[in-house]
C-alpha cells in the first residue's frame, strides 16, 4: 500500500470513517478497525463489511482483507460506532500493528 492509502486507511480507524474500496472485482464500505502486518507478511485491514457487494455474502463481522488486493481506497464522510463485540485490539493474526481503534 502506498505511504498516501495507508494514511487514509489509519485516519478512517483513528476517526472511526468507513472506508470504501474494490477487492475482488466487489465494491466494499467496511467499518475499519485494525491495520497491520500479518504473520505471512502480508499488509492487512481489520474490518467489517457492512455495505456493497461480496461473493461470499459475508456481511456484519470482522474479515482480513489484504492491502495489495485493494483499489480505490476512500474514507468516506459517514462515522461508525466501534462495537463489534469480537474485536480484539490485539489482533491475534497480525504481528505488527500500525493503528487499531
Amino acid at each position: 500500500m502506498a505511504d498516501h492509502e495507508s494514511d487514509v486507511v489509519c485516519l478512517a480507524i483513528a476517526r472511526r470513517h468507513l472506508l470504501e474500496f474494490h477487492y475482488g472485482g466487489h465494491l466494499r464500505v467496511v467499518a475499519p478497525y485494525c491495520h497491520g502486518v500479518t504473520k505471512r507478511g502480508a499488509e492487512a485491514l481489520r474490518a467489517v463489511q457492512l455495505r456493497g457487494t461480496s461473493r461470499s455474502g459475508g456481511f456484519g463481522f470482522g474479515k482480513l482483507w489484504l492491502v495489495r488486493e485493494m483499489s480505490k481506497i476512500q474514507m468516506m464522510d459517514e462515522a461508525f460506532l466501534a462495537d463489534d463485540p469480537n474485536y480484539n485490539p490485539d489482533d491475534t493474526a497480525m504481528v505488527r500493528i500500525h493503528c487499531r481503534v
